[in-house]
């Protein structure tokens, strides 16, 4: 017999005991007095069975009403809920409605005014005797329906992948990914990983990391890292590149982001939180799900290959090394020659046709071969500040401690294709750019790259990317102040006077007006364009002119004849007078 089975005759005797002391107590107490005992008698006899005769009648037809209602409840519970996809956050105390494609925030009111309202349309005596306890029993089913658990539609799903390419990723697969890591940051799974992320991620990371602080109470980002440092050294098992999409687009990325994340944020957060449940982990999704092994290699890059290997994929790639050998010269002398054993894939064709212009022994400055590898990191995607710590230690003492000149700080003889590119710019620059103080003074990417191929017009070979201008200024050159990406400011070229280009334009435009009658209303966008065709009228047969920029010859405007021109930007009578 089990312990309740046990127990119940137990308690029913200890319910007989007690019933029978009371009974003989009352007897026992009025012993005396035959009214109170007959009373006794007839209440227990004639009206306590018909009592308890009514309440059981009343407790059954109460346990079968309650059934009923029980029933009728969870009928219209199910369909309700199955119908309104509500879910709770505890951290936020917050409650949200998805409606198959979007998911949004909702009141509490709001759902407890919607819950009556169905009740009063579904028009159940039944439920509306119980729709205060009904909408309770609601609510708090409704708060075990947690958002962290939510199963989005393929609609949603596909909508958030289609938000991430082309602006996040490069491809449905590399955003899958990223929604992973985010969804498992805010699980707090795997927060020992090292997620290195370009610097192009960075504004979208802040930016949906703020977004989930707001609405969940919680980081998203903790794992991602924008450079490598000493530290992370010893966690190289821990080192994931992240991949996204390269942009070079002039246009404030952030906008885009608090776009999206305005209309679509707490859907990229719970198709995030998804994915962490659906894949496991982040690591799990791209070695098991993706399916993409150029994807896998990129991702665990750090983990599975060492710094001397990528040392060594860098000298292969960007580094020459030549041997002595001996070569007779034309009146029979030896001179020094060194042969080319490895060279840079991209620019061997460049190397060979070119190398004679070199000359015979070729050095790198260490400054040149930061340079190289700062360029190697960004081309394969690494992370910046990659083995900063190390790498130069490995260089000079294991690959090439003979070619190493500690005072000098040079290597000899290594050579590379990638510098004769960047030392015929550079040698442009210090030879044609000049400093200028005034405020509207600046020279676009564009103009810069433009003025280089004119400068070297009879190497056609050397064509460099408005790119690959910034990078080598932003190095070579840190004391610029360089805009946007775009604009260096108060440096002029003396190839172009862009200035002089303004005067003679608008020097011309008094020869365009008739004396005899009232100055024309000439304003700024008139002068531009008249400068535009003006000087395309005026230039050599075969060649085009070099025009600034709308916005250059405006500050130009402005800076000069600022005082001639009227709030509308309309130039005054007077500015007429002033050119005669």
């Amino acid at each position: 017999m089990s312990e309740l089975t046990a127990t119940i005759p137990n308690k029913k005797n200890l319910l007989l005991e007690t019933s029978f002391q009371t009974i003989e107590n009352l007897y026992h107490l009025y012993n005396d007095d035959l009214y109170m005992t007959s009373k006794i008698h007839h209440y227990i006899t004639q009206q306590l069975p018909t009592l308890l005769e009514n309440m059981k009648s009343i407790r059954e037809k109460n346990l079968q009403r309650n059934e009923e209602h029980t029933v009728e409840q969870q009928i219209f519970m199910s369909g309700y809920l199955s119908a309104n996809n509500y879910y709770y956050n505890p951290a936020t105390e917050t409650y949200y409605l998805y409606d198959g494609l979007h998911y949004s925030e909702i009141l509490e009111e709001h759902i407890l005014h919607h819950i009556v309202s169905t009740i009063s349309r579904v028009r159940n005596p039944i439920l509306m005797n119980w729709k205060h306890k009904t909408k309770v029993s609601i609510l708090k089913k409704i708060k075990e329906n947690l958002l962290s658990k939510t199963i989005p539609e393929s609609n949603t799903i596909q909508m958030v992948l289609q938000e991430f390419t082309p602006f996040v990723c490069s491809s449905k697969v590399e955003a899958k990914y990223l929604l992973t890591i985010l969804g498992d940051n805010i699980l707090k799974k795997n927060l020992s990983l090292l997620h290195f992320a370009s610097s192009s991620l960075k504004e979208f990371l802040k930016c949906i990391n703020q977004f989930c602080l707001e609405k969940l109470h919680v980081h998203c980002t903790q794992t991602f890292k924008y450079k490598h440092h000493e530290k992370h050294l010893d966690q190289l098992s821990e080192c994931r590149l992240v991949p996204s999409a390269i942009i070079e687009s002039e246009r404030k990325m952030s906008d885009i982001y608090a776009n999206m994340l305005s209309m679509n944020g707490l859907d990229i957060l719970c198709v995030a939180l998804h994915y962490s449940r659906k894949y496991s982990s982040s690591d799990e999704y791209i070695l098991e799900k993706s399916n993409d092994a150029d994807l896998v290699q990129y991702i665990f890059d750090l983990r599975n290959i060492t710094p001397m290997e990528k040392l060594q994929q860098f000298i292969t790639e960007y580094i020459h090394v030549y041997e002595r050998g001996d070569v007779r010269g034309g009146g029979g002398e030896t001179e020094p020659f060194f042969a080319l054993t490895s060279s840079s894939p991209p620019e061997e064709s460049f190397l060979q046709n070119h190398i004679q212009t070199w000359g015979a022994v070729k050095t790198l400055s260490w400054g040149e071969v930061q340079y190289l590898w700062k360029d190697f990191l960004r081309h394969h995607r690494l992370p910046p500040n990659l083995y900063h710590t190390v790498y130069k230690k490995i260089l000079t003492e294991t690959y090439f401690p003979e070619q190493y000149d500690a005072e000098k700080d040079l290597f000899t003889p290594l050579g590379s294709s990638h510098i004769p590119l960047i030392q015929k710019f550079l040698k442009f620059w210090n030879e044609t750019t000049v400093e200028d103080s005034n405020s509207y003074v600046e020279l676009e990417v564009d103009e810069i790259a433009m003025l280089f191929r004119r400068w070297n017009k009879k190497y056609q070979k050397y064509i460099i990317k408005e790119s690959k201008i910034l990078d080598i200024l932003s190095y070579f050159k840190p004391e610029l102040e360089i805009v946007d990406n775009k604009y260096v400011l108060q440096v002029r070229n003396i190839l172009w006077d862009k200035d002089m280009d303004i005067e003679i334009a608008l020097g011309t435009l008094k020869e365009t007006t008739d004396p005899s009658r009232n100055f024309p209303n000439v304003s700024l966008y008139d002068a531009y364009l008249y400068y535009c065709k003006f000087h395309h009228a005026n230039v050599e047969e075969g060649k085009k002119p070099m025009l600034t920029s709308k916005s250059y010859f405006e500050k130009y405007v402005r800076h000069q004849y600022g005082s001639y021109l009227t709030q509308t930007n309309t130039f005054i009578d007077n500015w007429f007078i002033s050119l005669q």
